[in-house]
């Protein structure tokens, strides 16, 4: 009997799958954040950890088996990448009147989902949570409950949107898929946020704080490890800059940039338990950065995080020179302007900075 052509066919037909998946995922992240103000911010996180994912996946192949592998990561590999690249943030992005289309008003109407997902007790808690949190909202906005829960809203998301037609795909890539995102959590930021919410609100349960982050769940699958590993250390990424001759050059900026823009954020509209002060944002960013670089799970990722952190603290003692300290200041406190409008300046003031640091240190990464 010849298996041969069978199995050829099946690989196709997977192959067909995933690309014609990737196609809609990409029409709706397109979606997501063209309607957002830090849209710039997020593609570039986007191809900052696929670029990273890759390299640690392949440098992981090469350190395992061997210096002699030479060939390029498969083209099935290469997709399923881009497809957790995609949707590991979906949860960030998908609109409030999206989420009430797709999550069910009866909580029992999800056990069907979160089974499918293999959530644990704990973990399908913070997931209602997350998400009655943002719904209850009088209008749209940031809930520290929905931020901590945005890795199994993403997984959810990917799951319950039928526009997306997740069940389309292999079942072997939709379990993959769903252990990458749910197991790429970053632990130690969204622990230390929910931990300050459970001292007045007893919803956020200890068992909560325990499991919001499960990257046990990818251990031994080299990929989802490289991804894991590939997000986490965006956090201590400043950028890059793209030279452009006799125009200013495009900062691309990373992770580091995000947070921090993130921290600005929540200080302008005085969120509740955000950072209050400018040191405060700062603070929350540098432990963020000496926490990011204790969760690597790679060895490539553990060998280069001392030099990732050492960067990352040089860029935010970079901030805290007097002048920078005087321009950032200025701009968190005008009352003046609605916070909305500080926002905006606090990002270009940011990505000033980014630049000038990057063109004073070219050359020392």
């Amino acid at each position: 009997m010849n298996t041969a052509a069978p199995a050829s066919s099946n690989r196709v037909a997977q192959s067909k799958a995933l690309s014609d998946f990737l196609l809609r995922l990409e029409a709706h992240v397109k979606r997501y954040l063209s309607a957002r103000s830090d849209g710039d911010e997020q593609n570039d996180h986007l191809r900052h950890v696929a670029d990273r994912t890759r390299w640690l996946y392949f440098s992981e192949l090469q350190r395992t088996q061997g210096k002699e592998i030479t060939q390029s990561i498969s083209r099935h590999d290469s997709e399923l990448i881009d497809a957790c690249v995609l949707s590991h943030d979906m949860g960030k992005w998908v609109s409030r009147e999206e989420l009430r289309a797709f999550a069910p008003e009866d909580e029992a109407a999800f056990l069907p989902i979160v089974r499918e997902l293999r959530l644990l007790p704990n973990q399908i808690e913070l997931l209602l949570l997350g998400i009655r949190r943002r719904l209850a909202l009088a209008e749209d906005g940031y809930t520290a409950e929905y931020d901590a829960a945005h890795h199994l809203v993403s997984a959810f998301a990917l799951v319950a949107d039928p526009e997306l037609q997740f069940h389309q795909l292999e079942l072997a890539d939709q379990e993959r898929l769903i252990d990458m995102i749910i197991g790429h959590q970053f632990g130690s930021y969204f622990k230390e946020r929910l931990f300050q919410i459970s001292l007045r609100d007893d919803t956020v349960t200890t068992g909560i704080l325990v499991d919001i982050s499960r990257p046990e769940r990818v251990a031994g699958d080299v990929l989802a490890c490289a991804f894991h590993d590939a997000d986490i250390s965006d956090l201590l990424y400043v950028g890059s800059l793209e030279r452009r001759p006799n125009r200013e050059d495009i900062l691309h900026s990373g992770g580091l940039i995000k947070i921090l823009l993130i921290n600005f954020n929540l200080l302008a509209f005085a969120v509740p338990d955000g950072p209050r002060t400018l040191e405060e944002c700062l603070q929350s960013c540098q432990f963020t950065v000496t926490t990011a670089s204790r969760e690597f799970m790679t060895v490539t990722a553990m060998a280069n995080g001392v030099k990732w952190r050492q960067r990352a603290t040089t860029f935010l003692d970079y901030l805290r020179e007097p002048e920078s300290i005087a321009r950032f200041e200025a701009l968190l406190h005008d009352q003046s302007k609605p916070p909305q409008e500080r926002v905006r300046a606090l990002r270009l003031l940011t990505s000033l900075r980014a630049r000038e640091f990057l063109r004073r240190t070219e050359g020392q990464h």
